[in-house]
């Protein structure tokens, strides 16, 4: 049987908020499958929505210096913020794949640049039942319509749709 290695581990972190010791020289390691619960600043840190003023965070055993969320994502982490950064006028599909749109084949996507509704809608069809998150009646209304909790249905569905390593849930019941 194989040794299991952490997915992320964070070595010595510190942050300060000028006076105010945030973190202090924390230690930890994440598994595969394991729930973990910290800080806000801790779960920012290693998303790189603020960036520590001390130690590292290790992505599969290589120290990252990520400049940005988008940087955390590319390397397979993804974070669900408090306020779940959902477009409340948007629908479920388009909401799950803001930023990652699907295009209609040919001219019309390439040049027009137009999406493809139906396969966006499937896939987030799709998504969300894979989770047992599929509690609402269509898939097209609109975010705002939702419930709290079906809203944090489609952030969870979104963060996990393109498969990341770690989800980060920030303060995940305070919406």
């Amino acid at each position: 049987m194989s040794e299991k290695h952490p997915i992320i581990q964070a070595r010595r972190l510190v942050n300060r908020y000028r006076t105010v010791i945030a973190i202090d020289g924390a230690d930890f390691d994440l598994y595969p499958g394991e729930i973990c619960a910290g800080k806000s600043t801790l779960t920012k840190a290693l998303s790189e929505a603020v960036v520590p003023d001390n130690g590292e965070v290790l992505v599969d055993g290589r120290p990252v210096n990520f400049k940005s969320p988008d940087n955390a994502c590319s390397e397979g982490i993804k974070t669900i913020y408090q306020n779940l950064a959902l477009s409340p006028v948007l629908s479920i599909a388009n909401n799950m794949l803001l930023g990652h749109e699907m295009r209609k084949p040919g001219v019309l996507g390439l040049v027009f640049r137009m999406t493809d509704q139906k396969r966006m809608q499937d896939f987030s069809r799709d998504k969300l039942t894979e989770l047992g998150l599929m509690t609402v009646q269509n898939i097209n209304q609109a975010v705002k319509t939702l419930s709290g909790g079906q809203c944090q249905g489609v952030a969870v569905a979104r963060a996990a749709a393109f498969g990341p390593k770690v989800i980060v849930l920030n303060e995940p019941t305070a919406a």
